[in-house]
Protein backbone atom coordinates (compact mmCIF):
# COMPACT_ATOMS: atom_id res chain seq x y z
CA UNK A 1 0.00 0.00 0.00
CA UNK A 2 3.10 2.44 -0.73
CA UNK A 3 1.37 4.13 -3.91
CA UNK A 4 1.14 7.44 -3.83
CA UNK A 5 -2.00 9.10 -4.23
CA UNK A 6 -0.45 11.77 -6.54
CA UNK A 7 0.68 9.06 -9.13
CA UNK A 8 -3.37 7.52 -9.16
CA UNK A 9 -5.95 8.62 -11.25
CA UNK A 10 -9.00 9.95 -8.81
CA UNK A 11 -12.50 9.58 -8.96
CA UNK A 12 -15.35 12.13 -7.50
CA UNK A 13 -18.65 12.83 -6.89
CA UNK A 14 -20.10 16.49 -5.94
CA UNK A 15 -23.78 15.89 -4.39
CA UNK A 16 -25.83 18.54 -3.91
CA UNK A 17 -29.64 19.03 -3.31
CA UNK A 18 -32.48 20.57 -0.90
CA UNK A 19 -32.37 19.91 2.52
CA UNK A 20 -33.83 16.35 3.32
CA UNK A 21 -33.20 15.22 -0.52
CA UNK A 22 -30.49 12.32 0.53
CA UNK A 23 -28.01 13.48 0.49
CA UNK A 24 -26.43 12.02 3.81
CA UNK A 25 -27.82 9.00 3.40
CA UNK A 26 -26.28 8.73 -0.12
CA UNK A 27 -23.15 9.52 0.92
CA UNK A 28 -22.86 7.13 3.68
CA UNK A 29 -24.16 4.33 1.33
CA UNK A 30 -21.77 4.98 -1.45
CA UNK A 31 -18.82 4.81 1.61
CA UNK A 32 -20.23 1.29 2.73
CA UNK A 33 -20.72 0.39 -0.73
CA UNK A 34 -16.78 1.23 -2.10
CA UNK A 35 -15.65 0.06 0.96
CA UNK A 36 -17.35 -3.84 0.35
CA UNK A 37 -15.50 -3.42 -2.75
CA UNK A 38 -12.32 -2.77 -1.33
CA UNK A 39 -11.85 0.58 -2.42
CA UNK A 40 -10.48 3.42 -0.75
CA UNK A 41 -13.37 6.30 -0.10
CA UNK A 42 -12.98 9.77 0.62
CA UNK A 43 -15.67 11.96 1.83
CA UNK A 44 -15.32 15.78 2.39
CA UNK A 45 -18.59 17.54 3.48
CA UNK A 46 -18.78 21.34 2.52
CA UNK A 47 -21.82 22.16 3.96
CA UNK A 48 -21.59 24.61 6.57
CA UNK A 49 -24.83 23.54 7.87
CA UNK A 50 -24.02 20.40 8.73
CA UNK A 51 -22.51 20.43 11.59
CA UNK A 52 -22.45 18.80 15.60
CA UNK A 53 -25.79 19.86 17.45
CA UNK A 54 -25.20 22.29 20.63
CA UNK A 55 -23.82 20.60 23.62
CA UNK A 56 -25.88 19.36 26.69
CA UNK A 57 -24.78 22.00 28.96
CA UNK A 58 -26.44 24.77 26.29
CA UNK A 59 -29.46 26.71 27.64
CA UNK A 60 -31.21 26.14 24.95
CA UNK A 61 -32.03 29.48 23.80
CA UNK A 62 -29.77 29.75 20.86
CA UNK A 63 -27.97 32.83 22.26
CA UNK A 64 -25.17 31.25 24.31
CA UNK A 65 -22.84 28.87 22.48
CA UNK A 66 -20.02 29.52 24.76
CA UNK A 67 -17.65 26.54 24.14
CA UNK A 68 -18.88 25.15 21.50
CA UNK A 69 -17.90 27.59 18.47
CA UNK A 70 -14.30 28.45 19.92
CA UNK A 71 -12.17 27.24 17.25
CA UNK A 72 -14.72 28.57 14.68
CA UNK A 73 -14.85 32.29 16.38
CA UNK A 74 -10.85 32.27 16.18
CA UNK A 75 -11.18 31.26 12.88
CA UNK A 76 -13.76 34.36 11.86
CA UNK A 77 -11.74 36.71 13.80
CA UNK A 78 -8.53 35.80 12.25
CA UNK A 79 -10.52 36.73 8.79
CA UNK A 80 -11.35 39.88 10.03
CA UNK A 81 -7.83 40.76 10.80
CA UNK A 82 -6.97 39.56 7.18
CA UNK A 83 -4.81 36.44 8.26
CA UNK A 84 -5.50 33.17 6.75
CA UNK A 85 -5.38 30.78 8.81
CA UNK A 86 -7.23 26.98 8.90
CA UNK A 87 -7.41 24.31 11.52
CA UNK A 88 -5.57 21.55 10.11
CA UNK A 89 -6.18 18.84 12.85
CA UNK A 90 -7.24 15.88 11.47
CA UNK A 91 -10.29 15.54 14.58
CA UNK A 92 -13.17 14.51 12.22
CA UNK A 93 -15.57 14.18 15.06
CA UNK A 94 -19.15 15.22 13.28
CA UNK A 95 -21.13 12.87 15.10
CA UNK A 96 -24.04 14.13 13.20
CA UNK A 97 -22.64 12.28 9.72
CA UNK A 98 -23.06 8.75 9.43
CA UNK A 99 -19.73 7.98 7.60
CA UNK A 100 -16.25 9.28 8.15
CA UNK A 101 -15.14 12.28 6.86
CA UNK A 102 -11.58 13.89 5.32
CA UNK A 103 -12.28 16.90 5.75
CA UNK A 104 -15.61 18.60 7.52
CA UNK A 105 -16.09 22.22 6.79
CA UNK A 106 -17.71 22.30 10.23
CA UNK A 107 -15.20 21.11 11.86
CA UNK A 108 -11.72 22.36 10.10
CA UNK A 109 -13.35 25.77 8.67
CA UNK A 110 -16.26 27.55 9.55
CA UNK A 111 -19.51 27.19 10.57
CA UNK A 112 -22.78 28.72 9.94
CA UNK A 113 -23.67 28.53 14.23
CA UNK A 114 -20.67 30.35 14.62
CA UNK A 115 -20.76 32.86 11.85
CA UNK A 116 -24.95 33.33 12.72
CA UNK A 117 -24.06 34.07 16.35
CA UNK A 118 -20.71 35.92 15.58
CA UNK A 119 -21.89 38.32 12.98
CA UNK A 120 -25.45 38.31 14.21
CA UNK A 121 -26.87 37.40 10.87
CA UNK A 122 -29.69 35.11 9.90
CA UNK A 123 -29.33 31.18 8.39
CA UNK A 124 -29.38 32.93 4.77
CA UNK A 125 -26.85 35.61 5.20
CA UNK A 126 -24.58 33.52 7.34
CA UNK A 127 -24.97 30.84 4.63
CA UNK A 128 -23.53 33.47 1.77
CA UNK A 129 -21.15 34.54 3.94
CA UNK A 130 -19.92 30.80 4.99
CA UNK A 131 -19.39 29.95 1.24
CA UNK A 132 -17.79 33.53 0.42
CA UNK A 133 -15.53 32.29 3.31
CA UNK A 134 -14.51 28.96 1.88
CA UNK A 135 -14.19 30.62 -1.70
CA UNK A 136 -11.91 33.17 -0.66
CA UNK A 137 -9.92 30.66 1.48
CA UNK A 138 -10.31 28.06 -1.43
CA UNK A 139 -6.26 27.77 -1.94
CA UNK A 140 -5.62 26.60 1.86
CA UNK A 141 -8.96 24.63 1.58
CA UNK A 142 -7.14 23.06 -0.97
CA UNK A 143 -3.70 22.62 0.91
CA UNK A 144 -5.70 21.20 4.09
CA UNK A 145 -7.28 18.57 2.07
CA UNK A 146 -3.77 17.42 0.46
CA UNK A 147 -2.44 17.21 3.59
CA UNK A 148 -4.72 14.66 4.76
CA UNK A 149 -4.25 12.99 1.64
CA UNK A 150 -0.78 12.63 1.86
CA UNK A 151 -0.48 14.46 -1.74
CA UNK A 152 3.05 16.47 -1.82
CA UNK A 153 2.51 19.82 -3.18
CA UNK A 154 5.62 20.83 -4.53
CA UNK A 155 5.25 23.22 -6.96
CA UNK A 156 2.88 25.90 -5.27
CA UNK A 157 4.29 29.18 -6.99
CA UNK A 158 1.25 30.34 -8.20
CA UNK A 159 -0.72 30.20 -4.77
CA UNK A 160 2.56 32.08 -2.60
CA UNK A 161 2.50 35.11 -4.69
CA UNK A 162 -0.87 36.42 -3.25
CA UNK A 163 -1.83 38.85 -1.39
CA UNK A 164 -4.54 41.45 -0.28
Amino acid sequence: HNTTISNMVLYGQIIIGAPGAGKTTYCDGMQQYLKLLGRECYVVNLDPANEIPPSSNDDGDGDDDNGVTTANENKLQGAEEGEEEIDTSNANTNTQLPYTTILDVCQDIISLDSVMSELNLGPNGGLLYCMEYIEHHLGEVLKLLKERLGINNTNNSSSSSSSN
